[in-house]
């Protein structure tokens, strides 16, 4: 894993950050938790996201408030989704991801 893969996938906001940069409460960050749409790092008690999981969480929120898909629709989507397709990688960068080239030569 590269240095920028390592940095995407670390895990640094806490729950009320993420919550903010959402636009959703704690308890729906929960919610989606318990229903295991994401799962977020513990230390302790405390739960912590990496941008990964921000990335995630946000075409969770897009999927249940904006296609008004629900939760068991949302899970069948995202397995189905690539992980280019959630970030939204420009070419040039999904060009360069081991997981992209290597499901383009199958």
């Amino acid at each position: 894993m590269d240095k920028i893969e390592t940095v995407y996938r670390e895990p640094v906001y806490t729950i009320g950050i993420v919550a903010k940069k959402l636009g959703v409460s704690l308890a729906t960050l929960r919610i989606w938790e318990k229903k295991s749409l994401i799962k977020p790092a513990r230390i302790g008690k405390n739960r912590f996201y990496s941008q990964r999981d921000l990335d995630r969480l946000l075409k969770i929120k897009e999927l249940l408030q904006k296609e008004h898909i629900n939760i068991k629709g949302v899970k069948k989507v995202l397995e189905a989704m690539r992980c280019w397709e959630i970030k939204k990688c420009r070419p040039k960068i999904r060009n360069s991801c081991p997981v992209f080239l290597k499901t383009k030569q199958v």
